[in-house]
């Protein structure tokens, strides 16, 4: 039964716990290239980053800015898709430069030079 209640807390649209929370600029760079590249460790990864705040600073101000913009990702306009992932990945970036991480680059788009 405790199993059955753990597994709604965490997953269940009404209650949600977090389950892992980001330890470092690493980790956190990590999480974003996950969630980039459509491979979250569990459903509400990205959640459990996006809705509690961090006590790291520059992780807290990254979260921020991401959690503003997060209705880019869900939008039905691609202009406005493509301007939250060019928004994450500099924010990314930013992260990736504190913990001696190499850049990504941005999505390629059809109008991108070959």
């Amino acid at each position: 039964m405790l199993k059955h209640l753990r597994n709604w807390l965490r997953n269940s649209r009404h209650v949600h716990v977090r389950q892992e929370a980001v330890a470092s600029v690493r980790e956190c760079v990590e999480l974003i290239d996950r969630f980039l590249d459509g491979e979250r460790r569990y459903p509400l990864e990205w959640d459990d980053f996006i809705s509690w705040e961090h006590e790291n600073l520059h992780i807290e101000k990254a979260r921020k800015a991401i959690a503003e913009t997060e209705p880019l990702f869900f939008s039905r306009d691609p202009a406005q898709q493509s301007q939250g992932i060019d928004i994450l990945v500099r924010e990314r970036n930013s992260l990736a430069k504190l913990a001696g991480l190499p850049n990504r680059g941005g999505p390629k788009r059809d109008d991108d030079a070959a």
